[in-house]
């Protein structure tokens, strides 16, 4: 996979660019865990390649640039259980979003041995689950100098990249500290296609389950 295939890496399978986390979600900063509402620019947040690094700019989206209706997040559940059993986090992330996976098969199959998907390319859900505790949907975008591997719901994902950041109405001053828009700034990882995530899919063990195919 080129450098620039990895930007357009997954795009065109029906739901949209977009990424973002959703309501609720808990992300990783120098103060411990925080809720993703709390965060702000300033704020820093752990990173897996370059430690603590300063958040730049929040989007909150409550629709898509366009002013179409966002797409319903995938929940995920990969928080510990509780004494009753109870699962005690939960992970919210547009269908876009993507999620840094670590197996064996990323390296034999693409020569890296780390690799970032797209969660509606990984999930075998083929539709979102219905979440009443959910409350008004909005995405939360973090903008930062690079594009990191951040901490989310206890799994390492993606910060705004560089193709959703240019969707986004970004303050002059946000446009000029990030280098996301630099040449030569390419993603903190290769990118799979749509395809390329369906074939790694394909060649995992078949009871693999999605929270084990991803790096926590």
């Amino acid at each position: 996979m080129t450098d620039s295939q990895t930007e357009q890496a997954g795009e065109g399978s029906g739901t949209g660019p977009i990424s973002g986390l959703g309501p609720g979600c808990m992300v990783l900063t120098v103060d411990g865990q925080m809720p993703i509402e709390w965060l702000a620019p300033g704020d820093r947040m752990i990173t897996r390649d370059r430690g603590a690094q300063p958040v730049l700019h929040i989007a909150r989206l409550r629709q898509m640039p366009d002013g179409s209706a966002l797409p319903s997040p995938l929940t995920f559940h990969p928080g510990e259980r509780g004494p009753q059993g109870e699962l005690l986090e939960s992970l919210r992330v547009a269908p876009g979003h993507r999620a840094l996976i670590r197996r064996p098969e990323v390296e034999t199959q693409f020569r890296a041995k780390e690799a970032l998907a797209r969660f509606c390319d990984i999930s075998r859900r083929n539709r979102a689950r219905p979440d009443p505790r959910m409350g008004g949907l909005t995405y939360h975008l973090i903008i930062m100098e690079r594009h990191e591997i951040i901490s989310a719901g206890s799994l390492w994902v993606e910060s705004t990249n560089a193709r959703m950041a240019a969707q986004l109405d970004l303050p002059p001053a946000v446009r000029r500290a990030t280098r996301l828009f630099d040449e030569g700034q390419g993603p903190a990882r290769p990118c799979l296609t749509r395809e390329e995530a369906l074939t790694l899919r394909q060649i995992c063990p078949p009871d693999l389950s999605l929270l084990d195919l991803l790096a926590a």
